[in-house]
């Protein structure tokens, strides 16, 4: 056989380079379009917020020609505090820009516990009081109110610590303001008050149908329903801050201060006779942190007992806050088994993550030989250190802590994985006590379902919770301590680590006040009705209706082993308006742990509407709407919808959002870029490999 002419091997070589060349096309392209396909199907069941979503603290103006600014004038915070008791009134003033009519939609963060009993509304020269209704009778009211050109309000809480309003219609020019007003109890804790107003909305993740356990979800659907409805939009970063707020407190401390400060924001501070206080902002502030403002009463002046009551209705409504004795500090120290839990998903991103690691090496540092620990991180999946919890010894910190120093966020907040990693079944150990610290910022949307888990599997543990950053979850961290038979601290930058977490191991480390109950006079209806384990300096804080405020109550319980009690008049408590509210925002919240529980949905509905509307109180099934009798809308003219974004929460990096969405829902959007530049190579290959006209004729 012959050699070959050399041209017939070069046309040859290059028919065999186009077919392989194409067949690499055919295949990029294909892994193209099933990446992008996964990509778009992973966004689909886990995310974290629609770009539908209204926006934290802000007003969307609705309608359907795109995004207008709708300028925010002022928010202003004013807050009456008394005793334990706190009257907050916020009003938010916006205006509409633009030459269309409009309808306004803003979600807007609040305290978990805030018993949100007013509404008031002025649009230019009109005013209108809101009602509280049934939900969905609320929502109908407003709708056709809306519909027929009526200024009409609405107030729906989407969760315990979070709300939105509606108002309809806004007038080219006109100025909209908006005042809801709420009861609240103070945080009190190691001699110190603690108020936090809540400024920004962390993005939530809400998981897709399947939990990483196979359970906890209907097929096919979502474990979030209304995620759409809690999703802040967040601004870019190039629109810098916005939203400018002003807050202004009063206080009457009943006694000299030792200390009264603001711990993220400057302030100025004056002293007024009988012992009362002011404090304000040092100017407005953009709304992207908590305000928490803290206070302590003179040494030998803490609060032994303090019970404030109400008349109403022929009722008598107490709320008692009792100290009980603080541990011996020479006391045996008892040996623990802990497991430390750090959530690294994509929220936690910049200083989160920062000052979730320092927290968790701080309190490896403190433990003790005769301990055991792990340490447990997750994302979009849960991964443990240790495959059981281990002796404390040079070698199992060591490599802790270079575990949790090459911890980095990124990717969802699967949070069930990784509690359910936390409390699985273990060899039970009597010698020692079994702890779960939990550092997160609690961005999740599917709050119930993890509570139940917790309920369910926590066993004879105890779980402690540790706020991160600078706009956490506040309800979650609450409730899934009060679930995990813990308690909860907050840190709010890096300089509170290192006090924050002494305070919090300094708990781990005391004994407990245990069996804590509470005897009331006869006829008294309390909440809580179970009273949780108490830690050191913290107080038992419960409310109840009576008969009549007269009479005392007993506290008691078990400290150190050993029995302890104390007593509390009731007969001077009266002239505190209020108390009524924090007693039925009490029993709302216990009728809703009671559902959790397993109680019958309808009966817990319809107990939960009937103690809201009795008392005033917007609820999961309750709202408040305020309508007027008068059009205001021309003839022929129609309401738009707009919308405006929200600060980022301050600390977070502004990476966490891909193309307006929070990275935290889901690794989705980095799959979708991947996917993109993929189909982008196999487009420049392809464009790369095909012969230029002419080339072949001149190879020749």
């Amino acid at each position: 056989m012959g050699t070959p002419a050399p041209h017939l091997v070069r046309q040859g070589g290059m028919r065999e380079f186009a077919r392989l060349a194409a067949e690499a096309v055919g295949i990029g392209l294909a892994a193209s379009l099933v990446l992008l396909l996964f990509a778009f199907a992973i966004a689909s069941t886990a995310q974290a917020a629609g770009s539908a979503a209204p926006t934290a603290g802000t007003l969307r103006l609705q309608g359907t020609d795109g995004a207008i600014e709708a300028p925010l004038v002022a928010t202003q915070v004013a807050i009456d505090v008394s005793g334990i008791v706190a009257r907050t009134r916020v009003t938010q003033r916006f205006v509409n820009p633009d030459d269309d009519w409009r309808e306004g939609v803003y979600l807007f963060p609040l305290p978990d516990q805030a018993a949100v009993d007013h509404l008031d509304l002025r649009i230019g020269a009109r005013r209108i009081v809101g009602e509280i209704r049934e939900r969905g009778e609320a929502r109908r009211d407003y709708d056709a109110a809306k519909a027929q050109g009526r200024r009409a309000a609405l107030v729906e809480q989407e969760r315990p610590n979070l709300f939105t309003t509606n108002v309809a219609p806004i007038g080219p020019g006109e100025e909209v303001v908006v005042t809801i007003a709420y009861q609240q109890t103070l945080h009190y804790d190691a001699g110190a008050f603690s108020l936090r107003f809540p400024l920004a909305v962390t993005p939530r993740y809400a998981p897709g149908p399947d939990a990483p356990d196979g359970d906890g979800a209907p097929p096919g659907g979502t474990r979030v329903p209304d995620a759409a409805r809690i999703a802040p939009l967040v601004a870019p970063p190039r629109a810098g801050k916005v939203l400018p707020v002003t807050l202004d407190v009063a206080i009457d401390a009943g006694a000299p201060l030792a200390q009264l400060e603001s711990r993220h924001h400057a302030v100025r501070v004056a002293e007024h006779p009988g012992h009362r206080y002011t404090l304000a902002l040092d100017g407005p502030v953009p709304a992207d942190r908590d305000v928490e403002i803290v206070w302590r009463p003179e040494l030998g002046r803490a609060p032994g007992a303090a019970v404030f009551g109400e008349q109403r209705d022929g009722r008598g409504y107490a709320l008692v806050m009792l100290m009980p004795p603080l541990p011996d500090a020479a006391a045996p120290r008892i040996a623990r088994e802990v497991t430390f839990v750090i959530d690294t998903s994509g929220s936690m991103a910049g200083q989160p993550i920062a000052q979730a690691k320092a927290a968790l090496v701080l309190a490896l540092e403190r433990l003790q030989p005769g301990d055991r620990f792990n340490v447990i991180a997750f994302h979009s999946r849960a991964r443990a250190l240790f495959a059981v919890p281990m002796p404390v010894d040079p070698a199992t910190v060591g490599r802790a802590r270079a575990f949790v120093a090459g911890l980095r966020a990124d990717g969802g907040t699967e949070m069930r994985e990784a509690l359910a990693l936390a409390l699985a079944p273990g060899e039970r150990d009597d010698a020692r006590v079994r702890q779960v610290v939990f550092l997160t910022d609690g961005a999740v949307g599917n709050e119930d379902e993890l509570f139940r888990l917790i309920g369910e599997r926590l066993g004879d543990r105890r779980l402690f919770t540790v706020g991160i950053g600078a706009a956490p979850n506040a309800h979650f961290m609450r409730k899934a301590a009060q679930f995990g038979r813990g308690t909860h601290t907050t840190i709010g930058d890096a300089g509170e680590v290192a006090q924050r977490m002494d305070a919090l191991l300094r708990k781990l480390d005391s004994p407990m006040l245990t069996d804590v109950a509470i005897d009331w006079p006869a006829g008294a209806e309390a909440w809580p009705q179970r009273l949780p384990d108490l830690y050191a300096g913290e107080p038992v804080v419960a409310t109840a209706r009576l008969p009549a405020l007269d009479g005392e109550i007993v506290v008691r319980g078990r400290f150190g082993g050993a029995p302890w009690r104390a007593s509390v008049p009731l007969a001077a408590a009266g002239g505190h308006d209020g108390v009524h509210a924090l007693w039925a925002r009490a029993k709302i919240d216990a009728l809703a742990d009671a559902q959790r529980a397993g109680a019958d949905a309808d009966a817990v509905r319809a107990e939960i509407v009937r103690v809201a509307l009795a008392h005033r109180l917007v609820s999961r099934h309750t709202s408040l709407v305020a309508v007027d009798v008068t059009p205001a809308l021309p003839d022929g003219a129609t309401i738009q919808t707009r919308r405006v974004a929200a600060n980022l929460p301050h600390g977070m990096e502004p990476d966490v959002l891909v193309a307006g969405l929070p990275q935290t829902a889901t690794p989705a959007a980095r799959h979708l870029a991947l996917a993109l530049a993929a189909l982008a190579a196999a487009l420049l290959l392809l464009a790369g490999g095909r012969p230029r006209p002419g080339a072949n004729h001149a190879r020749r």
